[in-house]
């Protein structure tokens, strides 16, 4: 192991939501080093995204080249090495991130292939990028999940990866409801896939407070850029409002409907934490 060269990673959040990115396109360093590394991609997500050996993140992100028809290409992964189709926060620190590194200062839309399909990314200045979101889609306006002696209903929606919506009239009951939200997430109902948990309260017509409960993660996170989408598609079925914000543990997004589009979209922040070598002798 001694003969590796760290990995160059770098370190972003998008509302509280963190990732590890690396630079994996073609002739990069990461490609040769990846192949003497003798782990996979899932292993090597678990190691970097841990909190005490790695950078403490909720996802690890590859940026790989793209074809003609894509700026860029990219992998995901979860911290615990599951993967994801999508990750609207990831989306916006990969723009970000490609814009600041990768690409001329004047192109600042940006195309990326994702197991969801292509998600546009615009960078809108002072560290905001919009992304325009894999379409909304209603799967079950009326989803009843038998959990324990209790019985829950949610609407279940696809934006991107899917999520089990639930409006509650206070947020800070997220805390006794987590064990229902991991039970949830797992519910043979939903097999294989499982699905994330969204908990949602409102301020106003075009005003809510959202927390999610992701997969992969297996605990709320500070922000989700798909659970953001997922609230406010519910909500805005009953207050008719084209655009709502978002607000979650770790920031507020903006989430709108356009009539002309059926592809909603989301902006938000995306900061630079750091730039890392990652010493590739915690695998030995």
């Amino acid at each position: 192991m001694k003969n590796f060269l760290p990995v160059n990673i770098t370190k972003m959040s998008g509302a509280g939501n963190t990732f590890a990115l690396v630079d994996a396109r073609d002739g990069s360093e990461w490609v040769g080093t990846e192949i003497k590394l003798g782990l996979s991609r899932p292993q090597f997500a678990k190691l970097v995204c841990d909190k005490i050996l790695g950078l403490a993140t909720d996802g690890l992100l590859l940026i790989e080249s793209g074809d003609k028809d894509f700026d860029f290409k990219w992998d995901f992964y979860n911290s615990d090495g599951s993967t994801a189709e999508m990750c609207g926060n990831a989306a916006r620190c990969a723009a970000l991130y490609c814009y600041e590194t990768m690409e001329p200062a004047e192109k600042n839309s940006l195309k990326f292939e994702t197991g969801a399909g292509l998600v546009t990314t615009q960078i809108l200045g002072d560290g905001h990028v919009r992304v325009l979101m894999p379409e909304a889609k209603m799967v079950n306006q009326e989803q009843i999940l038998k959990i324990g002696d209790k019985t829950e209903k949610f609407v279940l929606v696809n934006t991107g990866v899917p999520h089990l919506v639930q409006k509650i009239s206070d947020l800070s009951a997220t805390l006794s409801l987590k064990e229902m939200a991991r039970a949830a997430r797992h519910h043979p109902d939903l097999k294989p896939a499982g699905a994330n948990v969204t908990f949602y309260a409102v301020d106003s017509e075009n005003h809510i407070k959202a927390v999610t409960f992701e997969r992969g993660v297996e605990d709320y996170t500070l922000a989700c850029g798909t659970g953001a989408v997922a609230a406010a598609f519910v909500h805005a079925q009953g207050s008719n409002q084209p655009k709502v914000v978002v607000q979650m543990p770790g920031g507020s997004l903006q989430v709108v409907f356009n009539d002309k589009e059926v592809h909603p979209l989301m902006t938000g922040e995306a900061v630079f934490v750091g730039d890392f070598k990652y010493n590739l002798e915690v695998v030995r």
